[in-house]
């Protein structure tokens, strides 16, 4: 990876040590040799020919450039990650490249409360692999799945309940949203059956 790609995604908080597993080798290639520089960045780069999972990343990088250009002369503008994490271009649809939770700023006070939360899975995730994006309703879910155009029903769909200490990130959404921190516990969760979700996603 060339120097300058390097600095973009520290910015942004990609987590590079995925990416590198997430891109084939081919396109890590075509990625080193087509942004090298802020002029190539703000030039054309975006491709479909070279791989699926480059394509997802290439048209992430294209739709937000002007709030990638930002943090990388202001590094300090570190709320703009929200609007990257929460990007509508990134859907639950397909497997996605993923963030460095570490490089985000925590916005969330606990209160000492506990919190049922509720989570659609990507496809075979477990609650050995849990994400960390959840919901506080069941409303919040139905929004996501229905803005991401996921057969909800036909995934995995999480209810668990947390100490509210293990909230990163509260956004104030449709989805009811919630960023658990990095290494979250839950103090309870099961997967549900698949007629409670078809009463959640009628």
């Amino acid at each position: 990876m060339n120097a300058f790609l390097s600095e973009l995604f520290e910015s942004i908080a990609l987590d590079t040590g995925y990416l590198n597993t997430y891109l084939s080798e081919r396109e890590q290639q075509y990625l080193d040799q087509k942004i090298g520089s802020r002029a190539d960045f703000e030039d054309d780069f975006y491709t479909d020919e070279e791989g699926g999972n480059l394509e997802t990343l290439l048209h992430f990088l294209n739709c937000h450039k002007l709030d990638i250009a930002q943090i990388l002369d202001d590094p300090s503008k570190k709320e703009i990650l929200i609007n990257l994490y929460t990007s509508r271009t990134i859907s639950g649809d397909y497997n996605c490249f993923r963030f460095d939770l570490d490089k985000f700023k925590q916005t969330y006070k606990p209160i000492g409360e506990v919190k049922t939360v509720y989570r659609v899975g990507r496809e075979n995730e477990t609650i050995n692999s849990l994400g960390n994006s959840w919901s506080t309703s069941h409303s919040g879910l139905k929004n996501y799945s229905q803005s991401s155009a996921i057969c909800a029903v036909s995934r995995p769909v999480f209810e668990a309940e947390i100490n509210d200490s293990e909230i990163f990130i509260q956004i104030s959404s449709q989805e009811d949203e919630l960023i658990l921190k990095k290494k979250f516990t839950v103090n309870s969760c099961r997967e549900l059956s698949d007629e409670e979700k078809k009463v959640i996603f009628a």
